[in-house]
């Protein structure tokens, strides 16, 4: 199967400049203008040193400046975190925009991820513009490449060191390599790239750069701010930048106030699933630019956003209310009074699923829903999407045990008694799990996907999965959980007819999801024991790249929402 997804990043601009943007250069501030002047609708994050830990995790910032890298080196590991936190486009300070990205990105994602290539015989990609979708695979594996290639390391070995380790990852991974290969090639050598001391940006322009402004060779140009000796006023060098800070401004998105409530805003409330969704939501607007709150009961951090109490925050003081994940349901008493409470907000909900009408639990409190399940469009489940941690991959010697795990739903009563068949779904799984255990080593791994239940941190909960050979689930976010560690899974909607399991997770590219009335346990037995045996994990990351890309979709639909609110 085709790992090809259709990706495009979130309308978000990356720009760093180490020493502060009032140290920056004339073509560096150049530069600037020509990305804010171009994409309108897109925002550009502007990051200096001080700025950072706005964006990324505290732990996440020490561990980046711990060595004294060079800085360059910097530069390179923190676009690659920002580029997996929150996808967008990274373009080096001497990046000029050229054409809009609107203009010319989107086909050149299919997989969710663009480079330009080739920039020399010995590297496959330039780093000095970077574009991937939020939870790109590509982004995601270059990222813990370079965690893997610092840890205990003083110094970096080569000044091209990021892009060996490219190249060193496309190497390993065949479904890394497979996204790569499929992507269109756009060469990274043109008539516009410079280097340093660049003889021909200190020459006079050519004498048609107009037109070749008004239809440029290459999307984004590459200029350089090292000169022995600063190119002068009629060089090629000034009129670029000339042409770019006369550029007029374009729109950009309005900056709201917003209040983002879950299931874990109520005490022994929120599952694994609901804290993703959570953290892929919250992160995404920080990264569009919005002030967020998140009303969280236990003790939970997430860069740019501040936690509050959702019973002391007053509605009057955001511009409207996101509920992330979840039923929604009529006779819930937290989430009733929850949006009791904004019901004078404007209200969306996101990710979440409703009943269907005419059912007695069945509401519908939003203004506006893009809903996973039961709305009158269906919007991908944004779990998928959240920030992975730093944790290194369990190394899986030959001969050890099978690790099995186990994350069950059991009883769920609000689809009636005679419709949930758990009973069922968990003899059949239990006696996959006695066949294997006849003729290998076998540890079962019970994941427990409630935070409060669980007694774990979130991270070891998804330790847990990561740690597996194959997950055997009835719960939605068992699968997705699985999906985001690459972990092969097996899905059984217990509930008869198909409730959230089978809807949600079918057409996405697995073939392991079925509902439990249509199989029966020799089917799950012949299911697993094919996917313990066939460790090609192609199909699997393609469902990834699948779920990746429709929760990206959700999350467009969400900005192009809170651009059109009224607040008033």
């Amino acid at each position: 199967m085709s790992a090809q997804t259709g990706g495009y990043p979130p309308k978000v601009i990356w720009l760093f400049w180490l020493q502060g943007w009032d140290n920056a250069p004339q073509v560096v501030h150049a530069c600037r203008r020509s990305w804010e002047s171009s994409n309108s609708g897109w925002v550009v994050n502007c990051l200096d040193l001080r700025s950072l830990p706005h964006f990324l995790p505290a732990d996440i910032v020490e561990d980046i400046l711990v060595t004294q890298k060079e800085p360059e080196a910097l530069s390179d590991q923190i676009r690659l975190e920002l580029l997996h936190r929150y996808g967008g486009v990274w373009a080096d300070g001497t990046a000029m925009c050229a054409e809009p990205l609107d203009d010319w990105l989107a086909p050149l994602m299919p997989n969710g991820f663009f480079a330009f290539a080739r920039p020399g015989p010995d590297r496959m990609v330039s780093t000095w513009f970077l574009a991937a979708e939020k939870g790109s695979y590509i982004a995601e594996q270059w990222r813990n490449a370079s965690w893997t290639y610092w840890a205990g390391r003083a110094a970096r070995h080569d000044y091209f060191w990021v892009h060996q380790l490219f190249a060193s990852v496309y190497e390993a991974d065949p479904v890394f390599r497979d996204l790569w290969d499929r992507t269109p090639q756009i060469s990274a050598v043109h008539w516009f790239h410079f280097g340093p001391n660049s003889a021909d940006l200190c020459a006079t322009p050519p004498g048609d750069i107009d037109q070749l402004l008004v239809a440029p060779p290459a999307p984004v140009f590459k200029l350089t701010h090292k000169f022995e000796t600063a190119p002068d006023e009629a060089s090629l060098f000034a009129h670029l930048c000339r042409h770019a800070c006369s550029m007029p401004p374009s729109h950009h998105p309005v900056r709201r106030r917003l209040l983002v409530g879950w299931y874990g805003s109520f005490f022994g409330h929120g599952t694994i699933g609901d804290l993703r969704s959570l953290e892929a939501v919250v992160s995404h607007l920080v990264g569009r630019g919005h002030e967020v709150f998140h009303a969280t009961a236990d003790p939970v951090s997430i860069s740019g956003a501040t936690k509050v109490d959702w019973r002391q925050f007053s509605p009057h003081d955001c511009d409207a209310v996101v509920f992330v994940c979840g039923p929604i349901l009529l006779n819930h008493p937290e989430t009733t009074a929850f949006f009791a409470r904004f019901a004078a907000v404007k209200l969306t909900g996101v990710g979440v699923s409703l009943l269907p009408e005419g059912h007695q639990n069945y509401v519908n409190p939003f203004n506006v829903v893009f809903a996973r399940q039961g709305g009158s469009d269906v919007f991908g489940d944004v779990a998928i999407c959240a920030p992975q941690s730093r944790r290194a991959a369990p190394i899986k010697q030959a001969g050890e045990e099978t690790v099995i795990g186990l994350a069950l739903r059991g009883e769920q009563h609000e689809y009636g008694v005679d419709l949930c068949l758990w009973r069922e779904a968990n003899l059949m799984f239990t006696s996959f799990v006695d066949l294997v255990a006849r003729y290998r080593p076998v540890r079962v791994v019970e994941i427990e996907n409630h935070l409060l239940r669980s007694r774990r941190t979130p991270e070891a909960i998804e330790q847990q999965y990561a740690e597996c050979d194959l997950v055997l689930t009835t719960r939605f976010h068992g699968a997705v959980t699985a999906l985001r560690q690459n972990v092969p899974f097996i899905a059984l909607d217990q509930i008869r007819s198909g409730a959230k399991v089978l809807p949600l997770l079918s057409g996405l590219g697995w073939d392991a999801v079925y509902g439990v009335e249509t199989v029966d346990t020799l089917d799950i037995m012949s299911t697993g024991l094919n996917l313990l045996q066939d460790r090609s994990l192609s199909q699997l990351v393609a469902s990834r790249c699948q779920h990746v890309h429709e929760g990206n979709r959700t999350l467009a639909h969400l900005d192009q929402w809170l651009e059109e609110l009224d607040c008033h």
